[in-house]
């Protein structure tokens, strides 16, 4: 199910004078069964972008065409005796008939926030997953059936159905949130930070998890920090800069792009940075089969090999 942006802008607080846009013509096309990483400095609109995808914000003007699902802000024009002029009136019909349907749309494409007990509100995980499929009409067993496929997918058993939410570690909370959306059986995951406040082995397991529900059939798209989660789990990058996309290509071609990298202030992983200073010494690394510490030293094994 593809994804298409087509001429997207979106300001806060539209009405005041001194208004600025967090996205500004952003047009892409995010496709089926892609894995893709959204990355840039803080501020420069990622949040606001993938919040878009769902229908949470709707473009202040722009397309947005979610596999027919068609979210469209294009501004409306009126004829006048001194020619065409905006139609606030039209503009604002079209608003209101968009969010009358915006549910549909957040059953294919689920959102999980960064901080997810911003999501968790029931007294039980197996209540809190069972929320959702409720919420759109399931039967309360249809619901518990969705929520413990969710939940066993997650890593999480039914020692966990009874227990508080709210007293789970980080890594756990964000289980149950990703549970929460998966039991809606999502054609689309958006995350945004997912790794964030996580310890290595927590940040390992968390994106072993996306790596498996992606393998199943699910895009993912995520919002992040972190280069060696782009590095090791995305196909696609998209930067962005002040509300514009300014690069779209994979993590291999924008890692070695060492000008545009120190341009945009972002720092390559840095185990391909390691790999990087190794070629310059003369070491014929093949920079496309590393993407973590282990890939890398199976590559130096690899080349020394090769010598023998």
């Amino acid at each position: 199910m593809p994804i298409v942006l087509e001429h997207v802008t979106y300001r806060y607080d539209v009405k005041k004078p001194e208004s600025r846009p967090a996205l500004l013509d952003v047009s892409a096309i995010l496709q089926d069964r892609s894995f893709t990483a959204l990355i840039g400095q803080t501020g420069s609109g990622k949040s606001t972008f993938i919040q878009h995808l769902n229908g949470l914000l709707l473009p202040t003007t722009g397309k947005i065409d979610v596999n027919g699902y068609l979210i469209d802000m294009s501004p409306v024009y009126k004829k006048t005796r001194h020619g065409e002029v905006l139609d606030d009136r039209a503009m604002k019909k079209k608003h209101k008939k968009k969010q009358k349907n915006i549910k549909d749309l957040r059953k294919k494409v689920g959102l999980v926030f960064q901080f997810p007990e911003y999501q968790i509100f029931e007294e039980t995980v197996l209540k809190d997953v069972c929320y959702g499929p409720k919420n759109f009409g399931k039967s309360q067993k249809e619901s518990e059936d969705a929520a413990k496929e969710a939940l066993t997918l997650v890593g999480l058993d039914e020692s966990f159905y009874n227990r508080s939410p709210f007293e789970l570690s980080g890594g756990e909370k964000r289980r149950v949130a990703i549970a929460g959306i998966l039991a809606l059986k999502p054609e689309i995951l958006v995350l945004d930070e997912p790794t964030v406040g996580l310890d290595a082995e927590g940040e390992k397991n968390l994106m072993g998890l996306l790596s498996t529900i992606y393998s199943k059939g699910t895009s993912i798209i995520l919002a992040t920090h972190n280069m060696d989660v782009v590095l090791k789990y995305a196909h696609r990058v998209l930067v962005l800069d002040k509300g514009r996309i300014v690069s779209d290509s994979t993590p291999l071609a924008l890692f070695q792009n060492e000008d545009f990298l120190k341009n945009s202030s972002l720092l390559p992983p840095h185990v391909f940075r390691f790999a990087m200073e190794l070629i310059k010494k003369g070491l014929k690394l093949d920079l496309a089969n590393i993407r973590d510490a282990d890939s890398l030293a199976d590559e130096i094994a690899r080349v020394k090999e090769s010598k023998q």
